[in-house]
């Protein structure tokens, strides 16, 4: 595999989109995370609530005004 998809989110943890994550060129299946991103895919946000990453798993908020 030549890249693996992560979940980005902002400053406060909110679900922004998709990234890529790169193999390391120096480690045999180690991944470059790039900042601000997780591994573990976001659930589905109910309407009116969005996906908050708080460090250790996904949790659903209030969508912000």
């Amino acid at each position: 595999m030549d890249s693996k998809v992560v979940y980005q989110v902002d400053d406060q943890g909110l679900y922004v989109g998709r990234g890529v994550a790169d193999p390391s060129p120096l480690e045999t299946d180690v991944w470059l995370i790039p900042a601000g991103c997780v591994t573990l895919a976001p659930p589905k946000a109910p309407v009116g609530k969005v996906c908050k990453w708080d460090g250790q798993q996904w949790l659903h908020i209030e969508a912000p005004v």
